[in-house]
């Protein structure tokens, strides 16, 4: 399940971003409205949240189901305990509650995943956001 979450994630990142350059002004173009760079922002957080969003489904229903484990910590185990651990793991702050069980394989591919599309996420911005007329 680890696996094909991970995958998916790529998969999905990588659609957005085309989706999000396919809507994007042309290098040709001369106006740029100075609310573009917060639009590409916000949409590549919204990629982002989708993703974590998935990975934090994925560890809520392994540890309901499968018993594949739980978060440490006495929490309550609802699914914004796992929402929050997903979004720290993801964003590599690793700052969250350790996870027992074989929950430990999946936020490992988490993070990693994270370090992966959020630089990808970076570099994508920087070079749209670097968009311009050919300089002569």
């Amino acid at each position: 399940m680890s696996l094909t979450i991970m995958v998916i994630a790529v998969a999905f990142h990588y659609w957005s971003l085309g989706q999000l350059l396919n809507y994007l002004p042309s290098r040709d173009e001369q106006h740029q409205h100075f609310l573009r760079p917060v639009l590409v922002l916000l949409l590549l957080v919204s990629v982002h949240l989708v993703v974590i969003m998935g990975f934090a489904v994925g560890l809520y229903f392994l540890s309901l189901t499968s018993g594949a484990g739980q978060l440490e910590g006495g929490l309550e185990q609802n699914f914004m305990d796992f929402f929050y651990h997903s979004a720290v793991t993801y964003s590599t702050l690793g700052m969250s509650e350790m996870p027992q069980g074989h929950l430990k394989f999946m936020t490992a591919l988490e993070s990693l995943t994270g370090i992966i599309l959020l630089t990808w996420s970076a570099t994508f911005y920087y070079s749209v956001m670097g968009r311009g007329p050919e300089s002569q």
